[in-house]
């Protein structure tokens, strides 16, 4: 198997086999570091939506009536057929989306294996629960039919969150991947078949957010809506699955910050948060794109910012010497753009360090920027800016770093740099976000995540991720 490139016809994932969709336009998609076109997708219509729709019906009804630990069987065995695919998963992403070499393999596809292991591992026990409370049995059945629509900026990762979990809940799916990048999930889709998913389970539909990606979000037949993206076109999509009161959970943006509270922490937090800010060139929502410092360790931290750029290499995401590649499309290198324009005249912004790209004259570079911002309601720090820049916050004293880390409308994830676990604690119980980590930690990638206020809600990954595709149900027993 190996992803489609030129013409691509039969862009409609129907019943285990890809078909012509009914739409008569094209979406191109583009190398990201050439702004060549490598592909053109032809556009689903809301009749095949509908097609898809009734598919999954059909086929959820017996989907559900399978063991579950059957169903968690075909979404571990998907696992193993793509980790036999990762280096045509690794190209296709690198074209799509502009990660580097360097980065693929990890934040790409390995990211998106973990998600598939990490919910075959803990699905079983999600599914099987049962609770007694009085003379009722408390059981959890399948959400019913899926609608997810999903982003660019991981293809393999945010289809995983989605799609495996809906599986191993015994839901049937339709799925809509993000036009600009849509090629890696034909590859998910046929390793879902390989490895013995029945046809109709998993459907997929092409096309705009704005089209096909509405008919989904409000169609009647959907009993659950996922939806990971911006934060205005996860409205609209609340809004059309209000219609017929589907229930939805909402991914959205985020402007997560990193808070340093000891002193000795402010080199490791820098190098960390660049690190975090900068990977996959910005486009990551969870990524910490906010460094909150003590404001007599400012120096300090710039010293260390303009250091840290020295060793970064904008490029060819092939390059194995490029640390940040290209955005994904032309549209995201303009906004990104945009918002450097509007920092460069905001009074109380002042440009740290930032790379040169002008070299870069083909595919939709943008050049890795760290900021300082003394105002709190500056654009750059209010908005998300999904790529490679980095805004710095000096704060007078802990409860001023917690009241800039809280003064935006986002609230995804925050960083707290701090030994003290009782000072951790203390600051973390007062952010309202939907995780915090502390210090350099890892990232646990089978904890809940998912975010508050703007930033959406519901939860992906792990246990979590799995009773989202589920309903409890009560079971009242004669005493």
């Amino acid at each position: 198997m190996a992803s489609p490139r030129g013409t691509v016809d039969d862009s409609l994932w129907l019943d285990n086999a890809r078909v012509v969709p009914s739409g008569s336009t094209y979406v191109p998609v583009d190398d990201s570091a050439t702004g060549e076109e490598i592909a053109r997708v032809r556009s689903a219509t809301s009749e095949d939506v509908d097609r898809a729709f009734d598919s999954a019906a059909r086929a959820q009804r017996r989907w559900a009536g399978v063991s579950p630990a059957d169903r968690v069987a075909v979404v571990g065995k998907a696992a193993d057929i793509l980790e036999g695919m990762a280096d045509d998963l690794a190209v296709t992403m690198q074209a799509e989306v502009g990660t580097v070499a360097s980065q693929v393999r990890g934040a790409q596809v390995g990211l998106g294996l973990t998600a598939m292991r990490l919910t075959a591992a803990s699905a079983f026990a999600a599914i099987t629960e049962r609770e007694r409370i009085g003379d009722s049995e408390v059981v959890r059945e399948p959400a019913g039919v899926v609608g997810a629509i999903t982003p660019w900026n991981y293809p393999l990762f945010q289809v995983a969150l989605k799609v495996a979990p809906s599986i191993a809940a015994g839901c049937g799916v339709v799925l809509k991947p993000a036009e600009v990048a849509p090629l890696t999930t034909f590859l998910v889709a046929e390793a879902f078949a390989e490895a013995g998913l029945p046809a109709g389970v998993l459907n997929v539909v092409c096309g705009s957010g704005a089209s096909v990606g509405s008919a989904i979000a409000g169609h009647p037949r959907a009993d659950f809506v996922s939806f990971t993206g911006s934060v205005a076109a996860g409205r609209e999509v609340a809004m059309a699955a209000a219609r017929w009161g589907t229930r939805t959970s909402l991914e959205l943006g985020g402007k997560s910050a990193a808070i340093v509270l000891d002193e000795d922490k402010v080199r490791a937090a820098v190098r960390h948060t660049i690190a975090s800010c900068f990977g996959n060139a910005g486009q990551t929502c969870a990524a910490l794109s906010r460094l909150i410092v003590p404001r007599h360790l400012l120096d300090e931290a710039e010293d260390e910012v303009r250091a840290a750029l020295e060793q970064v290499v904008v490029g060819d995401p092939f390059d194995a010497a490029s640390t940040v590649g290209p955005l994904a499309s032309r549209e995201q290198r303009n906004r990104v753009a945009e918002h450097l324009r509007v920092a460069g005249q905001t009074a109380g912004v002042r440009t740290v360090a930032a790379k040169d790209v002008s070299h870069l004259t083909r595919g939709w570079y943008a050049a890795p920027t760290v900021v300082v911002a003394d105002d709190p309601g500056a654009p750059i720090v209010q908005e998300e800016v999904f790529g490679p820049v980095l805004a710095i916050q000096p704060a007078d004293d802990e409860a001023h770093a917690i009241e800039l880390a809280e003064g935006t409308r986002f609230g995804l994830i925050a960083r707290v740099w701090t030994d003290d676990d009782a000072r951790f604690e203390r600051v973390a119980r007062r952010l309202r976000v939907g995780g915090v980590i502390q210090s350099d930690a890892p990232t646990a990638w089978d904890a809940p995540f998912g975010g508050v206020k703007d930033s959406g809600y519901g939860r992906e990954r792990g246990a979590y991720g799995v009773e989202e595709y589920l309903v409890p149900k009560s079971l009242q027993r004669r005493g």
